[in-house]
């Protein structure tokens, strides 16, 4: 245990329906010390965004945000987005219109050279020369990832002279998260934590990230940090295998279509995943936290860890399953067994293969993008996250609010922000 480790987070009765009117949270007894009074600090020279990653389920809400002029206009001059894929003239109009926006596609960080990565950054990022600040949010397979971590930053801090900035996103598995059925931390998951032990942390790239990034920036005059968001619910115009909130949100429509409004509709999960605690993490409130941290450099020590969530207020499935439901007309009720990592009930993927006749029928009658569902999985097996994440994984969020950070959202904010993005993209109906 590590010293000073709070015990976990206080929340409210768990058993009462929660509507999706939900106030902004306020937590009363939250400490306020003299760096939380501190904002991001002005930069002297205008900045320039470079996200690496722009259309993945993070990437869209940073450059979402950035548009947005978070956390307050004046600060970024340009904002560039680089992505392997193009996207299409549809997929860019849910972003603001903005004329400092330039994308940039058919970069590719694993399949190319470092040499042929600084040609195309060089020729086609107009600009280079300004970066100041990189998200590197780039989706890799674990064995490519050092490889093109180091390709990408070698080549920006090369092509780049005024970066002060790079941020990189690695998530609650540092913890050993995905490994549901060895994971044994304390929790709250505190950044302070000694490292995964081994086997697991061998089987993970954060260490050797962490490791070459600590010794490349070494005497360069700029900085670097990486966040910790856990199950990150967000919209992306576009299918996204980390997109976690779309299977349920299409379960959760075809339900509806098919029993009506006002139908109960058991948790598709274990019960041990009913019950056990965590904090979601809105794409958008992961993009503010890692954009605030990265323009308040001067209080951050040089390769820090931070966790990263819509709240500090943990909640479980018993708690956002009726929330969730509400907003499709239906009555969320608990599961129809009490294993703890298994279910009767099929989950999303499987029960919409169930009624694929309904489905199409569905997709065709609401004019939906009618994306094949697939819920994500780190051992292979269907419907992972609804019933194999049994165990209490909630993370602390002190270090990341005493830099200043204090924007916070409920849990139900963050799910019905995604879920009305994807009504009005015509993902769901």
């Amino acid at each position: 245990m590590v010293k000073g480790l709070l015990p976990t987070v206080p929340y409210q009765a768990q058993h009462k329906l929660i509507s999706h009117h939900i106030p902004y949270l306020i937590l009363a007894n939250r400490q306020t010390t003299l760096q939380q009074k501190q904002m991001a600090p002005e930069s002297t020279n205008p900045c320039h965004a470079l996200v690496l990653g722009a259309s993945g389920i993070s990437g869209w809400a940073f450059i979402n945000q950035l548009l947005h002029d978070y956390p307050r206009p004046g600060i970024w001059d340009r904002v560039t987005g680089v992505t392997m894929r193009p996207l299409n003239e549809e997929e860019v109009s849910y972003w603001p219109e903005d004329k400092r926006l330039q994308l940039v596609s058919g970069v590719n960080f694993v399949g190319d050279s470092e040499e042929v990565l600084k040609g195309k950054l060089g020729s086609r990022l107009v600009g280079v020369e300004s970066f100041t600040h990189v998200f590197y949010l780039v989706s890799v397979p674990d064995s490519k990832a050092l490889d093109s971590l180091r390709k990408a930053v070698t080549v920006i801090d090369d092509l780049a002279p005024k970066l002060e900035f790079i941020h990189l996103q690695y998530g609650t598995f540092i913890y050993g998260t995905c490994f549901a059925e060895d994971f044994y931390m304390p929790v709250p998951l505190s950044e302070g934590l000694p490292p995964l032990r081994k086997p697991w942390a061998d089987r993970l790239p954060y260490l050797n990230l962490s490791r070459w990034m600590d010794e490349f920036s070494r005497g360069k005059p700029w900085k670097w940090c990486e966040t910790r968001p856990d199950d990150i619910i967000g919209f992306l115009p576009r299918p996204n295998g980390y997109n976690v909130a779309y299977p349920i949100a299409m379960f959760l429509s075809l339900y509806a279509y098919i029993n009506g409004k006002g139908a109960q509709c058991p948790f598709p999960g274990s019960f041990g995943v009913w019950k056990a605690l965590s904090n979601d993490a809105g794409a958008d409130m992961i993009a503010k936290s890692a954009i605030h941290l990265s323009l308040s450099s001067n209080l951050l020590a040089n390769g820090e860890g931070f966790n990263v969530a819509s709240s500090s207020t943990p909640w479980s499935w018993e708690m956002k399953w009726p929330v969730i439901c509400t907003w499709f007309g239906l009555e969320g009720i608990p599961p129809v067994d009490r294993e703890r990592s298994e279910t009767e009930t099929p989950g999303p993927d499987e029960y919409i293969r169930n009624h694929e006749e309904e489905y199409k029928r569905m997709v065709k009658e609401y004019g939906l993008k009618g994306w094949k569902v697939a819920s994500p999985s780190m051992d292979g097996s269907e419907n992972w996250g609804l019933t194999k994440l049994n165990f209490d994984r909630q993370v602390d969020l002190r270090k990341t609010i005493a830099t200043g950070y204090t924007d916070e959202e409920s849990n139900a904010e963050t799910w019905i922000r995604a879920l009305e993005r994807m009504r009005s993209a015509k993902v769901i109906p």
